[in-house]
């Protein structure tokens, strides 16, 4: 189940309270990226994806109220993943314990190859990970996973999104994090990676993409993926 429209209005009409088993979700950093420019006109490959240049006050505002929503529907004692960057990462982590989420690590993903960036250049994102405060919250069954994921970018060149992540990525958040028919919940689908992890794992989905064009993107992957 996958829907071309915003997630916050999404979630209120078709997410149930404490429904969701778990949340994996990617939104706008809020840095008006378009992807790399270093092409052969030297201008971004892609449009600026919604939400994604908002002033500080407007951006704050539309995170804390999908940030609601998330917590709305998610189960008690279940696991939120929110990636993330580390010029945004103190502001998220803020809001996400505002809301009222408990942030239990921060996880870095090693892109195992260097991107942008001028002073130092970029290797790594973060990854929140949070629960939905309960007396019992489900534990990672594997002690020896560890908060630092190496798993390869997606080359510039190659991606279909200004900010697409590898479906494998995603892999460990389902596995660790859900089990087998259980609902996983995508607020912020972009090129659809949580969607084909989710379907690869045999977990049911739920998720929202608000621009049409990569809600056909993924729409596309997932039938291809039955074919």
């Amino acid at each position: 189940m996958i829907y071309n429209m915003d997630c916050i209005q999404g979630a209120q009409q078709y997410l149930a309270n404490d429904s969701v088993d778990l949340i994996i979700t990617d939104p706008p950093y809020n840095l008006g990226f378009g992807g790399t420019n270093m092409t052969k006109i030297k201008r971004p490959r892609f449009d600026i994806i919604a939400n994604d240049k908002l002033s500080p006050q407007e951006y704050q505002r539309f995170t804390l109220q999908w940030l609601f929503q998330a917590y709305r529907v998610l189960k008690p004692g279940r696991h939120i993943y929110v990636c993330i960057d580390w010029r945004m990462y103190p502001d998220m982590v803020r809001w996400m314990r505002r809301i009222g989420f408990v942030v239990k690590n921060c996880i870095v993903w090693n892109k195992e190859q260097m991107g942008m960036g001028y002073q130092y250049r970029f290797q790594h994102e973060f990854i929140i990970f949070a629960v939905k405060p309960d007396k019992k919250v489900r534990r990672i069954p594997k002690r020896s996973a560890t908060d630092v994921w190496s798993v390869p970018r997606i080359q510039g060149n190659k991606t279909v999104h200004p900010t697409e992540k590898p479906a494998k990525l995603m892999d460990e958040m389902i596995l660790n994090s859900s089990l087998e028919g259980e609902l996983v919940a995508d607020f912020f689908l972009g090129s659809g990676p949580v969607a084909l992890a989710t379907k690869q794992h045999g977990r049911e989905l739920i998720g929202f993409e608000i621009d049409p064009k990569y809600f056909t993107l993924t729409t596309d992957r997932l039938a291809e993926m039955e074919r």
